[in-house]
């Protein structure tokens, strides 16, 4: 169980992969009447009134250095940007092509590309790669990728190479966030914030993939909604998930498992796909209540009394099914009372919180036997536990 917890906790970038991170941070620093894409002509693109276009790739290098003089990274990039000047998808006088790597990295070309901004001195950096491969005992992997550029028209190569930036000066691709973000957020609450702004973007983006719809965001509309969000709930009154829903294969190695949560939803013979919610739900109540504390979102305290208020409730709710339904089993009374629980929102110092945190916490409570959902439930689990 810990190991699935730790499993469904965020990675790097607060959880998202790099190329959300990247379309938020446009959106946050590009003018007002922009628009930015994600996926459309390249991993992120920023759209500007003028009809001027921004291509970036964004490449985490983490194990290997994107922008070393034969990485497979640098020079695909450079044979996808000509492919698409070739195909006249877009407009070689309005283009601008940027690499984004992160963590900093850094390369004797594709510094020397970052540097050349006239036709002679593209002409010399062309001459430098023919010189390096010639000197080459076998050629690089990246070799393909390469001849393509070589081969490529000489307005085409002028195009990419004259417009183009490397930009690699970032260790945590979060930061260029924090620091849009800091001289109006306090900064307890910066990582929340950049959490929710990416989370958001993301969700807009995926929104229009689903519908066949290009996924391109105006800036200004991105920004009134995103303000509107902050606003409504009052953040730092907001608690956000920093979690992600596990695999299924993650939820269903849990009810294999059957630790004491899943036992009492068993007593009362709920169905394998609330036990599955319940599994993910527990996880991902796990991981916030660790992530919230780490951080300190939440006081010393406020999980007891929250959790207090859990049971108060179960207690109430399960007094009156017992009243109304004194002719039903005691299975049917007790899965009354777990559907009823499992609906409810409690908030936590009176700051709202995700879908899946009440209900993980009423079945964290009846893990640890605080509660359960069948009248019996415990001697129904120690005689099992005697077996």
């Amino acid at each position: 169980m810990t190991g699935l917890v730790k499993h469904s906790a965020p990675g790097p970038y607060l959880g998202f992969a790099l190329q959300p991170v990247r379309l938020c941070y446009h959106l946050l620093s590009s003018p007002l009447d922009s628009s930015v894409s994600l996926e459309v002509l390249d991993d992120v693109a920023v759209h500007f009134a003028d009809g001027n276009v921004l291509l970036e790739q964004c490449k985490s290098a983490l194990s290997h250095n994107a922008l070393s003089d034969w990485s497979e990274d640098l020079w695909k990039t450079l044979a996808n940007w000509l492919a698409l000047l070739a195909s006249t998808e877009i407009d070689a006088a309005k283009t601008s092509f940027q690499l984004y790597v992160t963590p900093q990295r850094a390369g004797k070309l594709s510094s020397a590309m970052h540097e050349a901004a006239d036709q002679q001195a593209i002409h010399a950096f062309v001459k430098q790669i023919e010189k390096k491969l010639k000197a080459r005992p076998q050629p690089p992997k990246c070799i393909a990728y390469v001849e393509k550029f070589l081969d490529a028209s000489e307005a085409h190569r002028y195009a990419v190479i004259s417009r183009f930036s490397a930009v690699s000066v970032d260790n945590d691709p979060i930061e260029p966030l924090r620091a849009l973000l800091t001289p109006a957020v306090p900064t307890a609450s910066i990582d929340v914030i950049c959490q929710s702004a990416i989370g958001i973007a993301k969700d807009w983006a995926d929104q229009r993939i689903r519908k066949g719809m290009p996924a391109l965001i105006s800036v200004a509309e991105f920004r009134k909604n995103f303000h509107a969000f902050v606003q409504r709930n009052n953040l730092p009154g907001y608690l956000p998930t920093f979690s992600v829903p596990p695999t299924p294969a993650d939820a269903k190695s849990v009810l294999a498992s059957r630790p004491v949560f899943i036992r009492q939803l068993q007593l009362i013979q709920a169905t394998e796909e609330q036990q599955l919610r319940a599994a993910s739900d527990f996880m991902r109540t796990s991981g916030d209540k660790a992530k919230w504390a780490d951080q300190g979102l939440v006081f010393d305290g406020s999980f007891d009394d929250w959790e207090d208020s859990l049971v108060r409730r179960h207690a109430a709710i399960q007094s009156e099914v017992k009243d109304l339904h004194s002719h039903k089993t005691e299975i049917v009374q007790g899965r009354t009372v777990y559907n009823r629980c499992s609906t409810l929102d409690v908030p936590l110092d009176s700051r709202a919180l995700p879908g899946h945190f009440t209900h993980g916490g009423f079945n964290d409570l009846a893990d640890r036997r605080k509660l359960g959902w069948h009248s019996n439930h415990t001697m129904l689990l120690d005689k099992e536990d005697e077996q």
